[in-house]
């Protein structure tokens, strides 16, 4: 499965970095730089990508990317969460099946591999693959071939295998639950996608190139203590949930410039900040000194506000 292909260094970055701003990877912040960088660099190539990142990080994006800015990027994209995968159909949904190898299968089907010949296919959620799967999946990687249900016999196939996972996989390696070859064969080029809160600095370009993508009847545009309050949330679910947010606070607020007001109330009471002093001060400074409103921010009581401001020198700054 492993194709020659030797494409223009130039042509693939640039080619790489536009494909990653076209599908939501906006931002200029060195941990986003180094994305692009393990992209462009890991697209040219062959051999197959593991993608690993919190849940809401953007790993399928990332994946697009890749195959975008790849010399496959002519051919299919397929894309798969192996967790949605019936348990006694995998095998068929993955490598395909012969008419009447089992009840129900009234005609032959094509499966995933074969319907990304000559592309790249997305393997989300690699870890809640069977480990008798796990054991095709390696054999496939390293012969080209897939066996459909139904049949002894192999065909070929020229696949790029783009996997992704949410988990730590030497860890599900040393617990038994992967297998440490299909591991050691995908991880060659592995691909660690930054959670939000490592990248802050790119809110304020993320938040408006998500807000330019709703349908809404008119644009909203971001406030300054909009942006601070967005800023001061840890983002748990990453770039996922802060879409979640922005459209929630559209759709709630009034106005078409959205306050500190309107991402607290979009956020509600899973709001996660640090209560260091700088953040108590962002806060501040985001609400316009109300304490009311900076405590609501940080999700904290107004007396436990209080007590930090007076052990602080931030006191005046607040009213």
């Amino acid at each position: 499965m492993d194709g020659a292909f030797d494409p223009s260094t130039e042509d693939t970055q640039d080619a790489a970095d536009e494909s990653a701003n076209a599908l939501g990877l906006v931002g200029t912040s060195p941990p986003l730089e180094r994305l692009r960088r393990d992209i462009r660099r890991f697209a040219p190539l062959p051999a197959p990508v593991l993608v690993t990142g919190e849940t809401g990080t953007g790993k399928e994006l990332v994946a697009r990317a890749v195959h975008d800015a790849s010399p496959r990027s002519r051919g299919p994209y397929v894309s798969v969460n192996a967790a949605a995968l019936s348990a006694s159909l995998i095998a068929s949904e993955l490598f395909g099946h012969e008419r009447g190898s089992f009840t129900g299968a009234m005609a032959r089907h094509r499966g995933l591999f074969e319907q990304a010949h000559g592309g790249s296919l997305f393997l989300d959620e690699i870890a809640e693959l069977p480990l008798d799967l796990q054991a095709s999946l390696l054999r496939v990687l390293e012969t080209g071939e897939i066996r459909a249900v139904g049949t002894e016999r192999t065909r070929r196939v020229d696949v790029r295998v783009i996997a992704a996972t949410n988990i730590t996989l030497e860890r599900a390696v040393a617990c038994g639950k992967f297998r440490g070859d299909l591991y050691w064969r995908l991880a060659v080029l592995a691909i660690d996608v930054p959670p939000l809160r490592a990248r802050t600095d790119d809110i304020g370009a993320l938040a408006k190139h998500l807000l330019a993508t709703f349908a809404l009847d008119e644009p909203r545009t971001l406030g300054p203590d909009a942006l601070q309050a967005l800023t001061l949330h840890r983002w748990p679910g990453n770039v996922r949930e802060l879409r979640s947010v922005l459209l929630r606070a559209a759709a709630i607020s009034p106005r078409t410039k959205l306050s500190a007001e309107d991402v607290v109330a979009a956020i509600g009471p899973t709001l996660a900040l640090d209560a260091r002093p700088t953040s108590i001060e962002a806060a501040l400074l985001a609400t316009r000194g109300n304490q009311s409103a900076a405590a609501r921010l940080l999700g904290m009581p107004r007396s436990t506000l209080r007590e930090a401001l007076e052990r602080s020198a931030l006191a005046r700054i607040a009213h």
